[in-house]
């Protein structure tokens, strides 16, 4: 073959061409006949080692998947048959305190009861854990035992989550009656009716204080049976003293109706029917409220504004300024433990003059599941979980009081050496204390926070703004459609059958199509190996992202909790979309907030991008370590960053404030009498959303990267031609920069108007949407619609007009940009 080849290259070189050529060119060929001809001897034994490593490779996927399937029976046949139970919990304050107790007791309940097998599952925080408990109950595999708060037993029970508890079974008798009534449930209201679990350890509520200032104040420490009235005239006195404030008084939810409980009054009767908003003893009691915190005419402000949900819960104590801080229960002592730089202790809740002390519980208890398939062991698992042992080895934490009477009152939990030194009071007040009922819709409890922050934590609105505001909303709940309409359930075999018929029938014209113009013989295997390739992607995204989109667009028009299955989801029609979009204010409330971010967001972060862009454009040295740090903060954890900006804006400590009123107290500016914004307080409806741009500035680095790649791919000779007719940096950089950066500014643009739609997790680390809804970013309100309310087929709905703004905003940025974007950049 090499001579045939070198005599027909000899044959048609043209004549004059020099001998060398020819031997080059005869040489070249007969290399590549020789490589052509190894190929084709190779060729069957490649062949059967791809065979071989194909049907290997099938083997292990298929043995891979036996395996998953029949686990279970390859247990049983190993051995006897143990129960597994699923055990899953959060550690919260307690830490890795906490969780190894709880994994000394799974284990030890494991060693005592041979026949069951305990799996734990630590699921974070309390806010991870319930999002988690939610996708599991909805996939049919709840745990079986699992803590629930009291505040969410009403909603878990009227949903037929929980197993009710058989009393007579338990051994009861030694707790605390009113943490027992907290997770009883009669289908209307907690506090009595059947057993839904039992509570593991609760707090009473009260304040915290500073002794070294009670001190400095010439005050005597509070006692069991003080009235508000000695709480507010502390407040001011403590409030006397240089830089320190009287008091933190959180309005969370609870509070403002513990608060009104010890008042004898309360916000809504006690079948949930009605509100009470407008009875006077309860409008005097919140107006009394509002004014110790913004001050009137005759009594100025007493206590700060509120700002606990930004400073991560209580820590605005830890810095020793403020007198008095609560109503808190005991989950603040771990903290509180370290405090070093002054003398604290806990004493009880005030009370309303004339009127007996009165306090509530918060309280967390082990539940079953009502899909568990192991409850008779599940239960006997809980009850040993809250048995003796478990509760003397928690105390010493100081995370919660116990709730088993007789190590309440043992040195477990009363320990002279450890702080708070009062663990009395939290004792005395549990004998009194009282349940906080919630109705059965969440909703109640997160439109009563957003109604009365404006009113009672940042001012923005009067109380009876707030009123009116609470009263239309709740109004609208009970009354819409999605309430009380007769809905059928949703028809999931006729969808499917429709899906399989529009499904076949595309798979039919798709297939005619391809055998019209089917390839040859030669051609077809190729194909055919390219569409093999191809089919783990199209299954894949058929299973995991088509599908889940097409029942996303079908729960849309349905009414679904998003823990049940999907078979309970009933169909509404446009019920969904008609409630969003004209009768939900907190809807509106949350895209504005969107809007205002955006706004702000986009522009300045396109320019703040492309000047960084060009700074790291620069030929010096190590420029290579300056782009790696720009770019650094870009790909951090969202959580983390969130945590460092939230004390970066605090209101009271932040690093913000503190260089802003340090430049205002100057000698320059001190005349203008200008101070720091509350970011996420009082000022929050104007500089919240400006806060968070300013944390989106300090992570530009992929849009960054992007302008940078586009600066260097931009020739150099229109610079140098711009240059030589005499045009400057600005003219250069307007007519040549930005014209051949078009396409890459209107890319990061599409990409940053997308992004400032789907800001949740700084808002949901900072803020929670506090105060007031003020926060509250769109895909925030979606997260609380579909993991908080158990509203999924309304946060789908709100997922498909995100997608029609988005679509919306995209197509006109698309439709502006032939006037001002020239493609012609991209040209070599």
């Amino acid at each position: 073959r090499c001579q045939s080849a070198k005599v027909e290259l000899e044959a048609k070189q043209p004549a004059g061409q020099g001998r060398k050529g020819v031997g080059r060119q005869a040489w070249g060929s007969a290399l590549g006949a020789f490589v052509f001809y190894k190929e084709i001897s190779m060729s069957a034994p490649l062949r059967t080692l791809k065979l071989i490593i194909s049907i290997a490779t099938v083997m292990l996927v298929g043995w891979a998947f036996l395996r998953v399937a029949t686990r279970t029976d390859i247990q049983k046949s190993l051995g006897p048959e143990r129960e597994e139970l699923v055990v899953m919990h959060w550690s919260g304050e307690g830490g890795q305190e906490e969780d190894e107790i709880v994994e000394e007791l799974l284990r030890d309940f494991e060693n005592t009861h041979p026949s069951i097998q305990i799996r734990r599952i630590n699921a974070g925080d309390s806010g991870s854990f319930y999002t988690k408990l939610q996708t599991m109950t909805a996939g049919g595999t709840p745990p079986d035992v699992f803590y629930v708060g009291n505040e969410r037993l009403p909603a878990f029970a009227s949903m037929g989550l929980l197993d009710p508890a058989d009393e007579a079974g338990l051994g009861l008798g030694n707790f605390y009656p009113a943490t027992l009534d907290a997770f009883r449930f009669d289908g209307v209201r907690s506090g009595q009716g059947q057993l839904f679990g039992i509570p593991k350890d609760f707090t009473t509520i009260g304040f915290y204080i500073n002794k070294d200032l009670y001190s400095r104040a010439g005050l005597a420490i509070p006692e069991l049976g003080w009235t508000w009235d000695d709480f507010i005239n502390n407040a001011r006195e403590l409030g006397k003293l240089d830089k320190i404030t009287g008091a933190e008084f959180v309005t969370w939810p609870v509070m403002v109706r513990l608060f009104l409980r010890t008042h004898g009054v309360d916000l809504i009767s006690q079948d949930f029917e009605s509100l009470t908003l407008r009875d006077p003893a309860v409008l005097a009691a919140l107006q009394k409220l509002r004014d110790w915190r913004h001050g009137n005419e005759a009594n100025p402000k007493a206590l700060t504004s509120g700002k606990s949900k930004v400073a991560a819960g209580a820590s605005v104590f830890l810095a020793g300024q403020v007198g008095m801080a609560g109503p808190f229960g005991r989950w603040v002592v771990p903290s509180y433990r370290n405090i070093e730089n002054f003398d604290w202790d806990f004493v009880p809740l005030p009370r309303a003059a004339g009127r007996d002390p009165l306090s509530s519980v918060a309280t967390v208890a082990w539940c079953v599941s009502s899909q568990s398939t192991h409850k008779k062991s599940a239960w006997e698992l809980a009850e040993y979980l809250c048995g003796e042992k478990s509760q003397e080895l928690a105390a010493p934490l100081g995370l919660a009081v116990p709730t088993r009477m007789s190590v309440a009152n043992s040195p477990a939990f009363i320990d002279p050496e450890q702080k708070p030194h009062n663990d009395l009071d939290f004792l005395t007040q549990a004998e009194t204390a009282r349940v906080i009922e919630w109705p059965t819709d969440s909703r109640f409890e997160a439109l009563l926070n957003w109604r009365m922050g404006q009113a009672l934590k940042t001012g923005d609105a009067t109380l009876e703004e707030a009123i009116s505001g609470f009263e239309k909303d709740w109004r609208l709940i009970k009354t819409s459609p999605l309430a009380h309409g007769d809905f059928n359930y949703v028809n999931w075999d006729l969808i499917k059958t429709w899906a399989g018929v529009i499904g076949g029938g595309l798979l039919l014209i798709l297939f005619f199509a391809w055998w019209r113009q089917r390839p040859g013989r030669l051609e077809l295997r190729e194909e055919l190996w390219g569409y093999a390739f191809l089919a783990p992607w199209v299954i894949g995204f058929i299973i995991f992202l088509a599908t889940p989109i097409a029942i996303s667009l079908i729960l849309s028009f349905s009414k679904w909790n998003g823990v049940s299955s999907l078979a309970q989801a009933k169909f509404v029609g446009f019920a969904n979309y008609t409630q969003l979009l004209i009768h939900d204010d907190r809807f509106r409330v949350s895209m504005r907030v969107t809007l205002y971010y955006a706004i702000i967001a986009v522009p300045l972060g396109q320019i703040f991008a492309l000047l960084a862009a060009n700074l790291m454009n620069a030929k010096v040295r190590a420029i290579g370590f300056f782009r790696a740090a720009w770019y650094l903060p870009s790909v951090l954890a969202g959580v983390g960053i969130a945590v460092l900006w939230r004390w970066v804006f605090d209101g009271d400590h932040g690093l913000m404030n503190k260089l802003l009123n340090t430049i205002f107290d100057s000698p320059l500016l001190a005349w203008a009498g200008l101070a720091a914004p509350e970011w996420f307080g009082a000022d929050a409806a104007v500089w919240g959303p400006p806060a968070f741009v300013m944390m989106s500035l300090w992570a530009l680095g992929g849009p960054m990267m992007i302008y940078l790649a586009g600066l260097q791919g931009i020739p150099q000779d229109l610079y140098e031609a711009a240059e030589i007719d005499g045009a400057g940096r600005w003219a250069r950089f307007r007519h040549v920069t930005l014209p051949m950066l078009s396409p890459v500014i209107f890319f990061n643009s599409i990409m940053a108007i997308i992004g400032s739609f789907q800001v949740f997790t700084q808002a949901f680390v900072m803020t929670g949407g506090e105060p007031g809804d003020l926060t509250r970013f769109y895909v925030l309100y979606l997260f609380n619609q579909a993991f908080e309310f158990y509203e999924m087929g309304y946060a789908s709905a709100m997922a498909w007009i995100l997608l029609l703004v988005v679509l919306l905003l995209t197509t006109i940025m698309m439709r502006g940009s032939k006037r001002f974007v020239h493609y012609e950049a991209l040209q070599s």
